[in-house]
């Protein structure tokens, strides 16, 4: 089975956590939005579509930025990350053998290569996210003490992109959990 790329952008979030009024993936940086310096990586790539979930109040907007790009579509996100996946998910409808690529507006440092390269992984091994090596100490609190500090060989942080072939996202996203 032929197996095409596709791509989800949760770009829904509210942006309660950096203070700020506009969506997250709306916060610009460097006169471009977060959301535009993804979407720049994604298309470098050549998606054969890509859906983007948006506050559903900015989806008229989003939708005209969309417009020069016939293989992009907004939709109305959900309340969570994950319900904006199942949301853009079901918009997207990808076939059984597609790959699906999930990586978050809010992500902007994204290279082409580095999500050319997950998607490959993806589609040799079913799944794939891009992380790094935790390098930070990490200390674990019991009662408001630290109880503990973790060992970090082994450990790492989980970003995105994250890729899986369609069937196995259609599974998981069935199960109904709540999942980052």
């Amino acid at each position: 089975m032929a197996m095409g790329w596709v791509a989800i952008v949760p770009a829904a979030g509210s942006g309660t956590r950096l203070g700020r009024g506009e969506p997250k993936a709306l916060v610009t940086l460097g006169g471009r939005t977060l959301l535009a310096h993804a979407l720049e990586a994604l298309r470098a790539v050549g998606f054969e579509r890509i859906v983007v979930a948006v506050p559903a109040e900015r989806i008229a907007a989003i939708q005209a930025v969309l417009s020069p790009y016939s293989s992009e579509t907004a939709v109305a996100g959900g309340a969570t990350r994950s319900a904006s996946v199942r949301l853009a998910f079901a918009a997207l409808d990808p076939r059984a053998g597609d790959v699906v690529c999930i990586h978050d507006a809010a992500r902007p440092f994204v290279s082409a290569a580095e999500i050319a390269e997950v998607m490959r992984s993806a589609e040799r091994g079913g799944a794939a996210v891009a992380a790094t090596p935790i390098v930070d100490t990490v200390k674990r609190v019991e009662g408001g003490h630290v109880a503990a500090t973790v060992e970090r060989a082994g450990l790492w942080a989980a970003a995105t992109p994250q890729a899986f072939r369609g069937d196995l996202l259609r599974q998981a996203l069935s199960a109904g959990d709540e999942a980052t």
